[in-house]
């Protein structure tokens, strides 16, 4: 009887963990809702900025701008990797730490000895960085559930001025681009200084449909130098919301898994625990057969 107790204790234990599961399941779906929303409307004032500088790009005038320089030589890189500020979301935390490591052996292949240096959103990739020895500049740890209340402007303008400053040649984002509830991938893209082709590529086939003719005030050159900026850091904040879109995506799907294999295992302990009690039940009949044959 004594393992009839023991599978009795395994079942509310097991019983418990689905409830927990089923709750955080239901929790992210929700939160997942409300964050696709936010990458929707993100993704259209992206690809809207990206529209206006490639009117600007395609008009006469040969515009420059310093997150556009790309330098000859590239000796300082730094990665700004976005992550999860918990767990229980499956691989996604160890995806983006690979996909920043793989990251890394392209840069020194691409740029034999360069220096990397990190930026880290996210409690999840600083413990990766601390467990395996990695060095970092900063580590942003405590961050709201929602990307819009993230430093993100602050964060952007810092890594602006030190690109002009010369202290990194470029910069890199790693993070998980949200496709659907079922499919998130980890990727890293250059930020700065700002490609001129995948700006314009994507502009074109955002506003394909554009007509008319455009007036910029008070000159192109001024609405240039301002939209540039914004569009590194409307990348930025598509990234964040990207990032948090595919964490509660897969901590859903981590939820919904856990759940099942719950179910199943309380399916399994139920037979072994009906058989113990059947066993038992036979054994006491057998006894009492036994007995009463033994009185005859």
């Amino acid at each position: 009887m004594a393992g009839l107790k023991e599978i009795r204790r395994r079942l509310k234990s097991v019983n418990n963990t689905k409830k927990i599961t089923s709750a955080m399941k239901l929790v992210s779906a929700a939160k997942l809702r409300k964050t696709q929303e936010a990458v929707t409307r993100s993704r259209a004032y992206t690809d809207s900025l990206k529209g206006v500088l490639a009117q600007l790009q395609g008009g006469t005038g040969e515009f420059s701008h310093p997150l556009l320089e790309a330098k000859q030589s590239v000796k300082k890189v730094r990665v700004l990797v976005l992550g999860a500020s918990r767990g229980l979301c499956g691989a996604f935390n160890t995806n983006v730490n690979r996909r920043f490591e793989q990251l890394c052996k392209e840069l020194a292949e691409k740029h034999p000895g360069c220096e990397i240096s990190s930026v880290l959103l996210g409690k999840k990739p600083a413990e990766y960085f601390r467990r395996v020895g990695r060095p970092y500049v900063e580590a942003l740890e405590s961050l709201s559930d929602d990307p819009s209340a993230w430093p993100l402007q602050d964060l952007c303008q810092k890594l602006e001025i030190d690109f002009i400053k010369g202290e990194f040649d470029e910069l890199h984002v790693v993070y998980t681009r949200f496709r659907s509830a079922i499919s998130q991938t980890a990727v890293a893209e250059r930020l700065i200084p700002l490609s001129r082709d995948a700006v314009t590529v994507s502009a074109a086939d955002a506003g394909a449909a554009a007509t008319g003719i455009t007036l910029f005030e008070p000159n192109p050159q001024r609405v240039f130098d301002a939209v540039v900026p914004r569009i590194v850091r409307a990348m930025t904040r598509q990234a964040a919301f990207d990032t948090k879109a595919s964490e509660h995506a897969s901590r859903m799907t981590a939820m919904d898994n856990a759940t099942k294999n719950a179910k199943e295992l309380i399916h399994s302990l139920t037979l072994k625990r009906n058989k113990l009690r059947q066993s038992g039940i036979t054994s006491q009949l057998l006894d009492i057969v036994g007995g009463a044959e033994a009185l005859k």
